[in-house]
């Protein structure tokens, strides 16, 4: 009951009339602790900071996010200025432009958001151009981003991933200055009484994508990633630069073929950190003809 009126309050009043409506409550609950305080400019931004470190689940959300210091600001100032209905996800004038996806490549568009959440719409568009999914041209990058932001899916900043390490892209210069190397463990393959491991032993360069060497071994031993190594330098050439992850089962130690020529220089990553910049989409090319001329030296 309404105790200033006393009117009795329905239980469906309180519940949020629509998608748009959940998104605003919510976003007005994360900067509830400081909307209603008397800040100055400097002890707000303290507090908003103290905000970005904390975790917040969004309606519909399977996971918990980090929320960045720009979009903290941008809430609490609409919030200030205009109330709840400003939090809302607010369709634009020129939202028509996003027509040229259709439903499935939005979708699309969301779940690789869903998947990575701090990478930024131009990663995603680039990503999806270059797998052949999205029309080159079709869409900006900034007609993605509002996408993103009409759905609730606001991009995350780096600390959301857990890790607490800043990360940036990056990108070899040219094919063969860089190959990354790594193993990953398969499903043990039985047959009658007997069983082996699997393990895919697996070399990529880093400028074009392109699986230089794919191999499903049953050990992951110094002599397997040497010979998966050498077998691809002879195909492809010697890279500048070979970057593997912390198992020492994948460092050369000096073994290298004097008949193959001088080797590439190796870097090894910390346990638990490797800065991959790619990730599981779009899968990378393995045939050749997916880049005619992609290992002509510049």
């Amino acid at each position: 009951m309404d105790a200033g009126s006393g009117k009795e309050t329905s239980m469906d009043e309180l519940v949020p009339k629509d998608h748009g409506e959940e998104i605003a409550v919510f976003r007005s609950q994360v900067i509830g602790p400081v909307v209603h305080r008397q800040l100055t400019r400097g002890e707000l931004r303290g507090a908003l900071r103290e905000l970005t470190r904390q975790k917040f689940r969004p309606p519909g959300a399977e996971r918990t996010w980090h929320f960045s210091m720009p979009t903290l600001e941008r809430w609490y100032y609409r919030f200030r200025r205009h109330g709840l209905a400003a939090l809302r996800p607010q369709p634009r004038k020129d939202a028509g432009r996003a027509k040229a996806l259709d439903e499935r490549q939005k979708q699309l568009v969301c779940d690789v958001r869903r998947e990575h959440l701090s990478a930024s719409a131009e990663l995603i568009l680039t990503t999806l151009v270059r797998q052949g999914r999205v029309r080159e041209g079709a869409v900006s990058a900034a007609t993605v981003r509002r996408l993103l932001a009409e759905r609730g899916l606001d991009r995350v900043s780096l600390r959301g991933t857990g890790e607490g390490v800043e990360r940036r892209r990056w990108e070899a210069a040219y094919p063969g200055a860089l190959w990354h190397g790594d193993v990953c463990h398969g499903p043990v393959l039985t047959g009658g009484t007997k069983w082996e491991p699997l393990r895919i032993h697996a070399l990529l360069d880093d400028r074009s994508h392109y699986v230089v060497a794919l191999e499903a071994r049953s050990t992951e031993r110094e002599d397997d990633m040497l010979g998966l190594l050498v077998r691809a330098a002879r195909q492809h050439g010697v890279p500048e630069t070979l970057y593997l992850d912390n198992r020492s089962s994948w460092a050369p130690s000096g073994r290298w073929p004097t008949s193959t020529g001088a080797g590439p220089s190796t870097l090894t990553g910390r346990p638990s950190r490797v800065p991959w910049r790619w990730t599981s989409w779009p899968a990378p090319p393995t045939s050749s003809s997916s880049h005619p001329r992609a290992w002509a030296r510049r």
